[in-house]
């Protein structure tokens, strides 16, 4: 647990590095071929990088993700070729404690799916460094980018490298007991989705590098902005409602086993041991983290109302009225999702629906980006 502070401070200072990239959104000057090029190589980031939150999401819920006993970061692009490979990868997993304590008795030919998800997920992730990196240094041999751009690959390239290596602090960490830690599950989920959002950020500055419209209150830039860090606070929040499989303990809706308020909050001893270590009788923290992220996400809603209808019509602008007119559709699909995959967790926590919520979290933080770029774009060219 040691690492928790030291990542606690990296996160801090990626997600200022965001803020300050939506803060100074704009990019040197870029013939259109380039531009074209840069802007295209940026989206097909964003496409990888969904993909592969997608699946680490298959994976965290297939209990996939201990499967691989050890980092690699260069054999370990070559996975199993014969039985003896395989056999000596299932006799190290033998070892650990979440076999002995879930999977004793497992088959190979079971130890094989999990191993799946886990080396795709991996893979994916070194795939994803070779699309970004060399691209990028033919962009800079080319004299297409600025120092000012060149600096934000920079940031991006760094955040990637620094997702990768908390991904393997955090298995490391989860080989010592049954699953992963649910905050390290929660650290490496934001890490990922805030590289998700800047990106999205970066891809339309390159696009649309002049984009204005008319002036808007600057409550309302607020107000986007106040949605946007309530958007990964529920995100967090919804990392460790996973990892720590609370949606089995309230498997129903409006209510919460047939109570708006939980009595368990106050009848239960408050610990944060299942926040910190996976343990399945914490009670009293999986009714709090749920209840926790259910509020949220009610907040999130009444929020995104208001926002949409504060902002309506302050222009005729169609891109800007595109994202808007999302927001609340997007939101309001989530919601549902949410409510589906609680009410699915029946025993065990529905994959499918797991999968789609995440997903849905993705394109909420795209919508809301999307609009930021637009509010924001707003405000610099009313203060130039």
């Amino acid at each position: 647990m040691k690492a928790v502070p030291y990542f606690g401070t990296a996160f801090l200072f990626v997600f200022h590095s965001l803020i300050i990239t939506f803060a100074h959104s704009q990019i040197g000057i870029m013939s259109p071929l380039a531009r074209k090029v840069v802007g295209s190589w940026l989206l097909i980031g964003c496409v990888m990088v969904f993909f592969q939150v997608i699946v680490g999401g298959v994976t965290r819920l297939t209990e996939s993700g201990l499967s691989i006993t050890q980092w690699k970061p260069l054999k370990g692009i070559v996975p199993p070729l014969n039985e003896t490979e395989w056999n000596a990868e299932f006799e190290l997993y033998k070892q650990k404690v979440q076999y002995k304590t879930i999977n004793e008795g497992m088959e190979l030919s079971e130890f094989k799916w999990i191993f799946f998800w886990e080396y795709f997920h991996r893979f994916w992730a070194r795939f994803m460094g070779f699309v970004f990196i060399i691209p990028f240094a033919f962009f800079v041999l080319k004299g297409w980018i600025d120092k000012n751009f060149f600096r934000k690959i920079g940031v991006l390239l760094l955040w990637g490298g620094l997702i990768g290596v908390y991904g393997w602090i955090m298995v490391k960490i989860g080989l010592t007991g049954m699953f992963v830690p649910p905050v390290h599950l929660s650290i490496h989920l934001i890490l990922a989705l805030s590289l998700f959002a800047y990106l999205i950020y970066m891809t339309l500055s390159v696009y649309k590098p002049n984009y204005s419209i008319v002036n808007c209150q600057s409550s309302i830039v607020n107000l986007a902005y106040a949605i946007l860090i309530l958007l990964f606070l529920q995100i967090f929040l919804g990392g460790i409602v996973s990892g720590m499989k609370a949606g089995l303990a309230y498997p129903t809706w409006p209510d919460m086993n047939g109570e708006i308020i939980p009595s368990a909050l106050f009848t239960e001893k408050a610990t944060t041991v299942g926040f910190v270590n996976y343990n399945a009788q914490d009670f009293w923290g999986r009714t709090f983290i749920q209840f926790a992220h259910r509020f949220t996400a009610y907040t999130l809603v009444i929020l995104v109302a208001v926002f949409f209808f504060k902002s309506r019509d302050i222009t005729s602008d169609k891109y800007f009225k595109l994202g808007l007119n999302l927001f609340p559709v997007i939101v309001l699909l989530q919601a549902v999702i949410g409510i589906l995959t609680v009410l699915n967790c029946l025993g065990k926590i529905p994959v499918f629906y797991g999968v789609l919520h995440q997903a849905g979290a993705m394109l909420l933080i795209a919508v809301t980006v999307f609009v930021i770029f637009h509010l924001q774009s707003k405000v610099e060219k009313t203060n130039s």
